[in-house]
């Protein structure tokens, strides 16, 4: 489990107020070239991510920010830095102003990005990501937030702190990769092609894990797995604390 995620987790609880529902709005859209295989890293706190995949060599990207008036709304920017191979976005509360000033303030993005590309880190914090169809490296970090993601085929970083998993692949990436879902409080659900040959490490503390598979067992208990599904390839790593975690195929 990492230490540095549960570090992060007491701060953002500790100085965090709810999200209260937002009175101001403003959009903005904008379009980014980037390179078929090129990275996109993304950091926001409160407010949703939903990254899907197309065919074209571009970002597409919209943005609603809110807040509660229109004082506060002006305290809330998109830093966005942009080169042919990389995306840089995130979300900025100006140092001056105070948090409790900006409790009602979030910005929610979506993105249209090439198949092929990088999710360098997606971070967020006080919400979901959901993403859709991306065939390269994915790296989703969230707290206080679910990760959704299907349609994958790279290699993929999943971890939460507050939240359930759900990932499903369409195909296995190399056998050298690793695929890990990593919760504190929530489930991990991982589904994989009915095909699929994987080294399986899976362990939970108060939770129960199911694999779908044939497996060569190295290790079984009530909550923990280790084995290899088919001929082995990529390492899965399932963790959790209070959870249950589930190896399954895809529907």
């Amino acid at each position: 489990m990492k230490t540095s995620h549960r570090l992060l987790a007491l701060s953002v609880l500790a100085a965090t107020a709810v999200v209260a529902s937002a009175k101001v709005t403003e959009k903005f859209a904008q379009t980014y070239p980037l390179t078929a295989n090129g990275s996109i890293h993304l950091g926001n706190v409160n407010g949703s991510v939903e990254i899907i995949a197309w065919d074209k060599n571009e970002v597409s990207l919209e943005a609603e920010k809110s807040a509660k008036n229109e004082e506060a709304l002006a305290h809330l920017h998109l830093r966005i830095e942009s080169g042919p191979s990389r995306l840089s976005i995130k979300t900025d509360y100006e140092k001056a102003w105070k948090f409790w000033e900006s409790a009602n303030a979030q910005v929610h993005y979506k993105l249209m990005v090439p198949a092929g590309a990088t999710l360098d880190k997606i971070d967020v914090v006080n919400a979901g990501i959901k993403v859709v169809g991306v065939k390269g490296r994915v790296k989703l970090d969230t707290v206080n937030g679910t990760i959704e993601a299907r349609d994958l085929a790279g290699p993929g970083d999943f971890d939460t702190v507050n939240g359930s998993i759900d990932v499903a692949y369409a195909a296995l990436p190399a056998d050298a990769d690793e695929i890990s879902l990593d919760t504190v409080n929530g489930s991990c659900t991982l589904r994989l092609p009915a095909g699929a040959s994987f080294k399986l490490s899976a362990d939970t503390v108060n939770g129960r894990v199911s694999c779908d598979y044939p497996i060569t067992l190295q290790k079984s208990g009530k909550h923990d797995l280790t084995g290899t599904v088919g001929t082995g390839g990529p390492k899965v790593d399932l963790d959790s604390v209070n959870g249950s975690l589930t190896v399954a195929k895809v529907d």
